[in-house]
């Protein structure tokens, strides 16, 4: 009875490894593997629990004339659905901040970050050391931190895995966080620095238009002249009338010596009168009238007329930049932006991480089709050689 038994368990022996020998490449492409992953989804894969939220960056403030952009659930800036373009860049700097290694300094620096993580032998997958470099702990944050953006509505998802899920709610908040102080910051600096450059050239403008007027005071009292070029024409008017008085008095001195002697007194008279209208206007002429000579009136008024135009463009230039000041603080204000959570992080309460029946599923029909993959070239080769 026990030899017979004992003969069946040969049997079965030899029955097995017949089939083990006949089907080595399945049992070796797709058994054994398989097997490693059920023993590592089962025994030495770690709970990931997974925190997210979503988050847009929104302009703070718009103009009466400017339309806000208005998407579902505040999603209001970005490529899709009439967003704009260019808070649609901002969320995506925000995306590159949240992966970038600065935030990892900062959790670093708050949470202890790396601490979570490094050392956990088991899950070989997922193991981190505790002497990592800065690169590989960049990229393995880069696993655990991840930043989606969604160009339909404008929102940009961040999922944190953990190993706690207290600590992957921490760590998710903690980046949301930092992410609106960098976007108030961003946002703040720029307008700052706008609102600087105008002040600058406003203070500039302002130096230059009371220096400006400074000279033309100095001018003035230099040359004892309110207005040159006003004295100019009065002078101008001067000599007019002594010219047309001197046409009365010399006409005026023909008639007489129609009718008189040149000895009379009354032509003698009328001569010195038109003598002195002469002289007088000889003297207001080289007044009036200079080359270059220092106080006459064209030299005085030529450059009295220069200093007003400096002045008058010192005053424009002034007046400008107020304009230009008022201005750059309206739109250093239409372009601060903060960020707005939508969908706050939440405390995940079970593991969503690993997807072991989804991973022991995908893995398996993986096996299967490079094992299809090999049997046919197998086949083929061997129909080669036939």
């Amino acid at each position: 009875m026990s030899h017979g038994l004992a003969v069946k368990y040969r049997n079965d022996n030899t029955m097995i490894i017949d089939s083990i020998k006949k089907h080595k490449l399945f049992w070796g492409m797709v058994v054994a593997p398989m097997l490693l992953a059920t023993a590592y989804y089962g025994l030495l894969a770690k709970d990931r629990y997974v925190s997210s939220s979503e988050v847009v960056v929104h302009k703070v403030s718009s103009d009466s004339g400017e339309e806000a952009p208005q998407i579902s659930g505040l999603a209001a800036l970005m490529g899709g659905g009439g967003m704009a373009d260019s808070t649609a860049a901002e969320t995506l700097y925000v995306r590159e901040f949240v992966v970038s290694q600065d935030m990892l300094n900062k959790l670093q620096e708050k949470l202890h970050w790396s601490k979570h993580y490094s050392g956990r032998f088991r899950d070989f997958w997922y193991y981190l050391s505790p002497n990592a470099s800065r690169e590989e702990l960049l990229k393995y944050y880069q696993r655990m931190v991840t930043a989606q953006f969604d160009e339909t509505t404008g929102l940009l998802t961040i999922q944190v895995q953990g190993f706690d899920r207290a600590f992957a709610n921490e760590t998710l908040s903690t980046i949301i966080a930092e992410s609106d102080r960098f976007v108030n910051e961003i946002s703040h600096r720029l307008a700052r620095e706008q609102v600087s450059f105008a002040e600058g050239e406003l203070e500039h403008s302002r130096l230059n238009y009371q220096a400006s007027q400074e000279a033309l005071l100095r001018f003035q009292g230099a040359n004892n002249v309110l207005d040159a070029q006003q004295s100019a024409v009065a002078s101008n008017q001067v000599i007019d009338q002594l010219q047309a008085d001197l046409t009365r008095q010399s006409a005026t001195l023909r008639a007489m010596r129609a009718s008189l002697s040149e000895d009379s007194p009354q032509v003698r008279q009328q001569s010195i009168q038109i003598d002195a209208l002469r002289k007088q206007i000889t003297i207001e002429e080289q007044k009036l009238i200079s080359g270059n000579a220092k106080g006459k009136l064209n030299v005085v008024a030529s450059q009295f007329h220069g200093l007003e135009v400096d002045a008058g463009i010192a005053e424009d230039s002034y007046k400008a930049s107020v304009a230009s000041l008022q201005s750059a603080r309206i739109d250093a204000t239409r372009k601060l932006r903060s960020l707005v959570v939508v969908v706050s992080p939440n405390m995940p309460d079970e593991a969503l991480l690993p997807r072991r029946i989804y991973g022991l599923f995908t893995t398996f029909i993986v096996l299967l089709l490079l094992y299809g993959i090999a049997r046919f070239a197998i086949a083929t080769i061997n129909d080669h050689k036939d």
